[in-house]
């Protein structure tokens, strides 16, 4: 009987992970539609214009997103989204070479703000933690350490690279590292145009995702040194 029982409760671990997912799918639905954007829900194809970015995250697994909603916000095109890889515990994925099966890996799915600035770009930037996985995206994208010799809480709290360092030296300014310092965990990535926002193996809850965007957004506003004219 120890087998059956082994698949019963195999049945009932998969039945609560479809029925929570599925409630989760309703709730982004309702959300998007009080923030007026799109929704669609479910596992599907990472929009191309991500995908061909540049982004180091999408390098880590599939090109692949969870329930996604797009539209506008605050003057800003965004996009929500679940993304998920697996990876061996401390390293980065990769996109290519499957993960083995050594019990040693680990699921990593994460809820990424993505916001276009048209017309206003910073070069190719990198903020992460300074604990956590490896990163190897300073080697692979030919970025250069930001020096803050003045700021010893920031720096023991997170990297940061870039293509013009001059630039980003000015562009994080103590506001913004106070902030950051105040809210550890964020990752952003810039590429031209186009930003992310996200925290490692965090899933915002549906009732916490405007919130999410708008703190998405305050620090991309902190950063440029501006404000949004949009609500």
């Amino acid at each position: 009987m120890g087998i059956y029982n082994f698949l019963a409760v195999g049945l009932v671990i998969v039945g609560a992970f479809l029925y929570f997912e599925a409630q989760r799918r309703n709730a982004l639905a309702r959300v998007a539609a009080q923030l007026g954007m799109t929704f669609s829900g479910g596992l599907q194809r990472l929009p191309a214009e991500l995908d061909s970015a540049g982004f180091y995250l999408f390098t880590q697994g599939a090109p692949e997103c969870l329930n996604l909603m797009q539209g506008e916000h605050r003057g800003y095109r965004v996009a929500l989204f679940g993304y998920g890889y697996d990876a061996p515990k401390g390293e980065e994925g990769s996109r290519d070479v499957p993960v083995g099966d050594a019990g040693q890996s680990e699921r990593r799915l994460q809820t990424v703000l993505w916001v276009q600035t048209p017309g206003r770009t910073l070069g190719a930037l990198d903020l992460s933690p300074t604990r956590g996985s490896l990163r190897r995206v300073a080697q692979r994208y030919h970025l250069s350490p930001v020096i803050l010799d003045d700021q010893p809480g920031f720096r023991d709290r997170y990297h940061l690279y870039g293509r013009d360092p001059d630039a980003l030296v000015g562009a994080f300014r103590p506001a913004v590292l106070d902030s950051l310092v105040a809210d550890p965990g964020w990752f952003v990535e810039a590429r031209g145009d186009q930003w992310l926002f996200y925290r490692i193996q965090e899933r915002v809850a549906p009732d916490q995702i405007a919130a999410f965007l708008d703190r998405g957004l305050d620090l991309l506003e902190a950063i440029h040194g501006t404000k949004s004219n949009g609500s």
